[in-house]
């Protein structure tokens, strides 16, 4: 196995145990879990119950732990007391644990001679190996491999070999636990447990939202008798036996999870007994060929750079991991479904960040993105009315139902370019698939009704001819309640005019369309006195400096961490791209002077407290020719959850990262416009200097091409059906199907370097 297709920990470390839990987290998109040992780390409750209140997450410190387990089908949610709704982690699945001459496998204390484990990118598969020397003296080798079936959904299957080098007594426990907590708060309001069969058990919980969730384990071991051993919240199954010298003994265990929101309404036994007549063999050879698939369709190929290849594949790994194929009841949550920091929930992350990757690699995955926010309008229209409007306000932190969950009133209140994004994301749909249609279909009432609502969001201040929207916070949360962000004000100009457009097919009168164009046409986009700076939001630049050296003094920190919020809000100074992230998404509006002049004022005053800024960053810097920065912002973003020395993922995935890191290779580097900048498609490449290659897939408004840019020259083969009009630099040519056109490309002038 090629080490690009791999990630590796070498050594088990207390320290870095949730980051590795985080990162090899596995998923069928139905089902996911954190990647925590099969057998438990003593002094590790999952049970401790504790308060977690409303606060700025980015920079929250979590009770420390030293593991942390996660079960969660996403769509799973209950109510928290303080927090609102939020994803439940269900009962731990995954226990094997192994018990030699009395002794438990015990990684963090024990004497482990050998030890690596390792997540297969290729076949989402989890192996660990290791050897380890009992008190009694016997080494013991083991072998665990794990996978949840891309083929089987519902299904996780573990195997675990075991060997030793002398005679030895040997006791397997294997079970499920649900004595476990979410965020501190416990959701399950009945607990049931029974044995299945000589050599299974079922688990069966009720959660306060009223969901059932069933698990139910077999394990298949020839020769071994099982015991069923209940206990309270958690149930085993237990076999013991004599292992003679030199023998491998292989133990699989097999679970399948439903719940009463299934799609297709099955017991968990059904599924786990469809399974019966397959060998380990046979399930993941079916599984690998799923994922094969999805390798074939999205794989972007780094030469000379094996850092970043590794870093690109595991975030799409994890990006294919999350996805919930066929089902729009869901989206993909802040964290990937990786850990419950961000609560399960769906942001403006699913259009702004996620979408660009599905939309460009697998459109009918993007489709289920655009179709949750068509389907959670009644939870927008609600949302709305809550604050005393018409239409319909998406949430900023939405539950299955787009409900607003978000606790902290900042966002919640203020936040709102959310709605505009939404509108966004079902135009960039449309326009990427060549699905002219869809805007006119169900998707035409959500850009009406959303526009209804920014229609009685906006004010007119006395004597303005124009409107404006006043106390709102733009991408920079920084900055609370600021009037006339330019971002915002930006994405509600496009939302309106888009209501206009379709306003008919989503029941909007003719007098509604033209006041749509008025009010859209009417919003001012702030700048300096000069003309030449794109302000983020009026008075932006009367704001006073912050001193970065005296008050940001743990650079390995957040600053938000360091200085209080009021500090923040009244400082010059940002939390992420804002006026950049505005220029990304509408590239041809701004000159390159302005791009340039936005890019040397913000930098430096940003501080990338969010992991979405990076990426933003780099695309930008691949723009403006800023070679060196982009390979800074590059590195930067590609740590952000490989880095488990820093805490990586131990709090689940920066999943709108993983999808950045795809838009830095194929929109940056490669220099690609979407569908939303240009009717062809078209590429202006910059790589790194240390990038040899770049090659990867992309969809087209129905058609496919392979991308192949090199130091001196890029190809483009149409892999589609009928022809496609594809632009490099100038140069413009009709690619028939079946054909490969090339490229001679130049180096580009190095810019000056700043930030």
């Amino acid at each position: 196995m090629r080490d690009d297709w791999t990630i590796v920990e070498h050594q088990f470390r207390a320290e870095t145990a949730l980051a590795y839990e985080g990162l090899f987290t596995l998923g069928s998109g139905y089902l996911h879990l954190r990647g925590s040992l099969e057998e438990h780390l003593p002094d590790a409750p999952q049970n401790l119950e504790y308060v977690r209140r409303p606060a700025n997450v980015t920079s929250e410190c979590f009770p420390h732990a030293k593991a942390r387990w996660g079960t969660y089908v996403p769509g799973v949610f209950g109510p928290h007391p303080w927090l609102n709704a939020e994803m439940i982690n269900l009962p731990w699945p995954a226990g094997i644990t192994p018990i030699v001459d009395g002794e438990i496998l015990d990684v963090e204390t024990g004497l482990i001679e050998e030890y690596r484990r390792e997540l297969r990118l290729d076949t989402a598969t989890l192996l660990r190996r290791l050897r380890w020397r009992t008190k009694t003296g016997v080494l013991v080798a083991l072998r665990f491999e794990r996978f949840i079936s891309a083929a089987r959904p519902h299904m996780l299957v573990q195997r675990m070999k075991l060997s030793a080098d002398r005679k030895a007594q040997l006791t397997l426990s294997a079970g499920i636990d649900a004595d476990v907590r979410t965020n501190g708060y416990d959701h399950f309001r009945e607990m049931r447990f029974a044995p299945l069969g000589r050599s299974g058990l079922s688990a069966a919980v009720r959660t306060d939202s009223g969901i059932r969730v069933e698990l139910a384990t077999r394990m298949y071991a020839p020769g071994l008798k099982w015991e069923y051993a209940p206990a309270p919240r958690a149930a085993a199954l237990l076999a013991s036996t004599t292992l003679p010298a030199g023998m491998e003994v292989a133990v699989e265990k097999r679970t399948a999870v439903a719940t009463s929101r299934d799609l297709t309404p099955r017991a968990a036994t059904d599924w786990l007994s469809e399974t019966d007549r397959q060998t380990f063999a046979e399930l993941h050879a079916e599984h690998a060929r799923c994922w094969e698939q999805r390798w074939e369709r999205c794989d972007v190929v780094v030469e000379g750079d094996q850092q970043a290849q590794r870093a690109l594949r595991a975030s799409l790994y994890h990006l294919l991991r999350a996805h919930v194929p066929d089902d729009a009841r869901v989206a993909i949550d802040g964290k990937g479904y990786a850990g419950e920091a961000y609560w399960g929930r769906y942001f403006w992350d699913t259009e702004m960040f996620l979408l660009p990757f599905f939309l460009y690699t697998d459109p009918p995955r993007a489709r289920t993105l655009v179709d949750f926010r068509v389907n959670t309008l009644p939870g927008a229209q609600r949302n709305a009315s809550r604050y005393g409007y018409g239409g319909a306000r998406y949430a900023w932190e939405s539950d299955a139902d787009g409900n607003e969950c978000c606790p902290n009133w900042q966002y919640a209140d203020h936040e709102v370019h959310v709605t505009a994004d939404v509108a966004y994301g079902l135009a960039h749909y449309a326009r990427a698939t060549g699905d002219d249609d869809y805007l006119r279909g169900p998707a035409a009432r959500v850009v009406v009704e959303t526009a209804r609502y920014w229609m009685q969001r906006l004010d007119r201040r006395p004597g303005a001819e124009h409107p404006c929207l006043l106390g709102v916070m733009g991408p920079d949360e920084f900055k609370p309640i600021s009037n006339n962000n330019a971002y915002t004000n930006r994405l509600v100009r496009f939302a309106l005019r888009l209501a206009a457009e379709v306003g008919p097919a989503g029941g909007a009168t003719a007098e509604e369309c033209a006041a749509f164009r008025q009010a859209a046409d009417g919003l001012p986009i702030p700048r300096d006195a000069t003309g030449g700076l794109v302000l983020q939001c009026e008075g932006f630049d009367q704001l006073p400096d912050l001193d970065f050296e005296r008050f940001w003094k743990d650079r390995d920190r957040t600053l938000a961490s360091q200085v209080s919020q009021e500090r923040l809000y009244r400082s010059r100074c940002l939390k992420q791209a804002d006026v950049l992230m505005l220029m990304l998404l509408f590239p041809d509006e701004f000159s390159a002077a302005e791009l340039r002049r936005a890019w040397d004022y913000y930098v430096p005053i940003t501080t990338h407290d969010s992991s979405l800024s990076p990426g933003v960053h780099a695309i930008i810097a691949c723009r403006l020719g800023l070679t060196d920065a982009a390979q800074r912002f590059w590195d930067r973003a590609a740590a952000i959850d490989l880095d488990v020395a820093r805490g990586g993922a131990a709090q689940g995935i920066h999943i709108s990262n993983a999808a950045l890191l795809w838009q830095m290779a194929v929109l940056g580097f490669a220099g690609m416009k979407t569908a939303m900048q240009s009717q062809v498609l078209s590429f202006q490449p910059r790589l790194p200097e240390s990038w040899s290659r770049l090659s990867f897939p992309v969809c087209w408004k129905g058609g496919r091409v392979r991308v192949e840019i090199g130091r001196a020259q890029m190809s483009v083969t149409n892999v589609g059906d009928r022809p496609l009009e594809v632009c490099v630099g100038a140069a413009t040519h009709t690619l028939p199907p079946g054909l490969t056109q090339t490229w001679p490309l130049t180096a580009p002038a190095r810019q000056e370097q700043t930030s």
